[in-house]
């Protein structure tokens, strides 16, 4: 639980101006979550009947084929993983990205950091790579809003949001009771327990923060083959959890990108945000990306 003192620190760090652009440090963020427990026993035998020893070959062979789907991923993406796939599309410019940050910055400044101020912020709130990786998973294809009232509801019921052991031991209908309140219960609970099966299998336990210490290249590789995770959230995570330069492109920036011709009007989202990252400078993608998301919000017109 965050204290007091490290609440006011982060209002204070919000309080500063996105055109530096703003950071969080990777200390301050760690330091506002308590430690998962990574040494969490085995799941118990599920209420299916299934033996171990069958379960264990599901998942073994959940496993293999995640891995070679990932790869598939990893290879998408480190095709242009630092060039765009459209090398004669030359914008966004350096100085149309520059006078755009300027001027959503004067529009949305005050309101990104109010938001960033706020307790539930996903950067301040899950510094842990495997909290944030769930958190990402369970943003997919909704609004941050219904995310939030999901989490929400499984603090309520295991008294954790992140009580992993328990989410897999009560079973999978006892997790999408908890998620209902955020929509598409059934399809979320579904990829959580296979991303907590998944993530255990391979490391024996829910602690991949690990990867704060790899390369770009490896923390992309190494999340793309976990279930249930796209480019659009390896991106989120290298970028917000992983403090990475990043540029990631949710449904409002593709939106947007597209209306200012930042991007081929028929580029696919993930084609547009490899060329949207490597044309946007480094020092504006994590301001960008946050101006842009309230842009589209707000602006009746984008």
């Amino acid at each position: 639980m965050q204290t007091q003192s490290t609440h006011s620190g982060i209002a204070k760090i919000a309080e500063s101006s996105l055109s530096k652009p703003w950071k969080m440090t990777t200390s301050k963020r760690r330091s506002a979550a308590t430690n998962i427990d990574a040494t969490a026993s085995s799941t118990n035998q599920s209420k299916t009947g299934l033996t171990s020893t069958l379960k264990a070959k599901l998942s073994s062979v959940s496993l293999t084929i995640q891995t070679k789907t990932g790869g598939t991923k990893y290879k998408t993406w480190s095709k242009h993983a630092h060039s765009s796939p459209f090398p004669d599309f030359n914008g966004p410019t350096e100085e149309q990205c520059g006078r755009t940050h300027k001027i959503l910055e004067e529009m949305h400044g005050d309101t990104v950091r109010k938001n960033f101020a706020e307790m539930s912020n996903p950067e301040q709130h899950y510094p842990h790579v495997m909290d944030a990786l769930v958190v990402a998973q369970l943003s997919q294809a909704t609004a941050w809003s219904n995310a939030q009232r999901a989490m929400r509801s499984m603090a309520n019921v295991y008294g954790l949001t992140f009580a992993y052991q328990k989410i897999l031991d009560r079973g999978i209908e006892k997790l999408q009771d908890a998620l209902r309140p955020g929509g598409m219960q059934n399809r979320k609970a579904k990829m959580l327990t296979k991303l907590l099966l998944d993530v255990k299998e391979r490391h024996r336990k829910w602690d991949l923060d690990f990867m704060f210490k790899l390369s770009d290249k490896d923390a992309m590789k190494e999340v793309l083959q976990y279930h249930g995770i796209g480019l659009k959230s390896a991106f989120c995570l290298l970028s917000i959890c992983l403090q990475r330069q990043s540029f990631a492109v949710d449904t409002h920036i593709y939106r947007i990108t597209g209306l200012w011709g930042w991007r081929l009007k028929d580029a696919s989202q993930e084609k547009s945000q490899s060329h949207l990252d490597a044309r946007i400078p480094d020092e504006l993608k994590f301001a960008l990306h946050y101006l842009f998301i309230v842009h589209g919000q707000e602006c009746p017109v984008c």
